[in-house]
């Protein structure tokens, strides 16, 4: 009779086994018939496999690959660091500015210098001479366009407001700044002409010269409102380097340190503020100028020697290139490597993941953090290389968060429209 209730239970034991691994199994396999063209990683705290399909492939990333610039910078240059720009003075009152690449220099971190330079005794300037020799003049990013896009704005050691100028034109042919903070200058009535009626930010065409001008003439502009002297505006900014007789009177340090110029960039899916770091980078490393080369055998020694990554391209730090590639297995190693910085991964779709997505024509990734009901919390990464909506990838993520809860899967709405653009910055 024992034996009898002993083969019952151990009956029912495997029955269950079977069933539970059965129904595992089952879900599994039909979450991955919706990834397409596609991989998914998923492991727990403790690092153990929960998921792993095609996780040795390699894919295209496109912004996720974000992280790895970010990863760098860390390591590199730490959370608090922030960027310089050098201010020098000549006999002759000619204000010479040096630029360093940070990205953060906005109309507000313009008016703070002007006000700061005009409490070190600067009361008349005769000319401004613009230094960007600390990034090489031929950069050119893999995956730019030559669009008036914002995200396609140039990368420059000197530049303001990420290189772009917002404006409203009204319908009697008034120009106007379309940001309080920002005054207009003479180069933003000039690109206004070519505006239909309305608001827009346009990037500076590619055109060096008029990129490193406008941050010129903003700061003049800047300098008046503080009661300094600039002499003819229009004429007395140049490119230029330090000259010998130059005395340095101001170091500014921006008012953002690293933590938060990279919280800001991931959130927005900067591109600008991606490689501006990224050939930062390679000018720390390998001394300027800045060129995306030294970027990449930086960013590429590091990805290596602290991730462990052994598969992989990269061709710049944003996710742009079509060339950049890695495998869903390395990306889990980023993810984890970047696990103390949790804070940093934007959250995303109802803020139920923290995680960071990219979006191209033909790429949909996602891959950071996701809460589940069992283990917390676990760690995944989606990467699909296939014609989907950009929305597509927060519908799978849904799916596989209610997999690993031990819910039906449900079924996949139609999303909206997949966007004509070949890249979707802030997903």
């Amino acid at each position: 009779m024992v034996h009898q209730k002993m083969k019952v239970v151990l009956t029912f034991f495997l029955l269950l086994c079977f069933s539970t691994t059965s129904w595992a199994a089952d879900w599994k396999d039909e979450f991955v018939t919706h990834l397409h063209n596609g991989a998914v990683y998923v492991q727990d705290k403790q690092g153990h496999d929960l998921l792993a399909h095609r996780i040795h492939d390699s894919f295209m990333p496109a912004s996720i690959i974000k992280l790895a610039t970010t990863a760098c910078a860390l390591k590199l240059l730490g959370e608090d660091f922030r960027f310089t720009t050098d201010f020098y003075i000549t006999p002759d009152k000619t204000l010479i500015v040096k630029g360093y690449g940070d990205p953060m220099m906005t109309s507000e971190e313009l008016a703070a210098i002007a006000d700061e330079l005009q409490e070190k005794g600067v009361r008349q300037v005769s000319g401004i001479i613009l230094d960007d020799s600390y990034f090489s003049p031929h950069i050119v990013i893999d995956g730019i366009e030559h669009s008036s896009n914002p995200y396609d704005a140039l990368n420059d050691a000197l530049l303001a407001n990420f290189s772009t100028i917002n404006i409203r034109k009204l319908r009697n042919g008034r120009i106007e700044s379309a940001e309080p903070q920002t005054p207009l200058t003479p180069l933003a009535l000039e690109m206004a002409k070519k505006m239909r009626v309305g608001s827009g930010r346009v990037n500076l065409a590619h055109d060096r010269l008029k990129a490193v001008r406008y941050f010129g003439e903003l700061l003049a502009a800047f300098l008046q409102k503080e009661n300094v002297t600039v002499s003819n505006v229009a004429n007395n900014i140049r490119l230029g380097l330090v000259p010998d007789n130059a005395k340095l009177i101001y170091q500014h340090h921006s008012s953002h340190n690293l933590h938060d110029v990279l919280l800001g960039m991931l959130e927005f899916s900067n591109n600008f503020t991606a490689n501006q770091i990224f050939l930062s980078l390679g000018a720390k490393v390998y001394g300027p100028p800045a060129t995306v080369e030294k970027g990449v055998n930086v960013v590429s020694k590091f990805l290596r020697e602290e991730v462990g990554w052994n598969h992989f391209q990269i061709a710049e730090g944003s996710g742009l290139s079509r060339r950049d590639n890695v495998t869903p297995f390395e990306m889990m190693q980023l993810v984890r490597y970047l696990e103390p910085y949790k804070e940093l991964f934007p959250l995303k779709d109802k803020d139920q993941f923290r995680a960071k997505t990219g979006t191209l024509n033909g790429v949909n990734t996602f891959a950071g953090f996701m809460p589940v009901d069992h283990d917390g919390e676990v760690r995944f990464v989606i990467m699909i290389n296939d014609q989907v909506p950009s929305l597509y990838k927060f519908q799978l993520a849904e799916m596989l968060q209610r997999g690993l809860n031990g819910e039906p899967l449900g079924v996949i709405k139609n999303p909206a429209p997949r966007r004509r653009s070949q890249r979707v910055r802030r997903h």
